[in-house]
């Protein structure tokens, strides 16, 4: 289990998006950590899987054989730094948010990560005096463990998560039944 409180990581982010070119990158792990989703899920959002009149968002679960999408509320703050993110780009409803095309998103994820690996460490022992350094599957791992925490049902997170069973939901996440 990885030692970070919400706060902390909350920390952590406002720390990234201090920095404007890192805007991206700020948002990118917020929708990770917010929506639990892995890095794939993420980079995939497309302008139309976002509903900002309906205040919704649609993931394409990846590791699912057969094609399978979750729709989770879209929090306003989310949907204003996501318009904030398409605004700064010019797109078409059919475009992802975070990169240009198709061939530029196994890059875009390498990014991701290779930042986390570079200053998490840094950056998390300046605020928290911990040392402990990211990757970005931690973002999911610890969003399931605060929700554990905070007294949400394990059969929720297990749904949240698309995982196929209760065990594999608490052995991830270092949960107890």
């Amino acid at each position: 289990m990885i030692n970070l409180k919400k706060e902390e990581i909350n920390l952590f982010l406002h720390k990234v998006k201090e920095d404007p070119k890192h805007f991206n990158k700020y948002l990118f792990y917020k929708l990770q950590y917010f929506y639990g989703r892995r890095s794939q899920e993420i980079v995939m959002l497309k302008i139309t899987d976002i509903n900002f009149d309906k205040k919704e968002i649609t993931f394409d679960l990846a590791k699912k054989k057969q094609e399978t999408k979750l729709t989770l509320i879209l929090l306003d703050d989310i949907g204003d730094e996501i318009k904030q993110q398409i605004g700064n780009n010019t797109k078409t409803p059919n475009d992802y948010i975070f990169v240009d095309n198709e061939t530029k998103l196994d890059g875009f994820k390498r990014n991701m990560r290779t930042y986390l690996e570079r200053n998490s460490n840094k950056i998390i022992k300046q605020l928290t005096n911990k040392n402990i350094t990211l990757n970005t599957h931690d973002f999911r791992r610890l969003r399931g463990q605060h929700l554990y925490l905070v007294g949400n049902d394990l059969e929720i997170i297990k749904s949240l998560y698309a995982h196929n069973s209760l065990d594999q939901t608490i052995d991830t996440y270092k949960l107890k039944k």
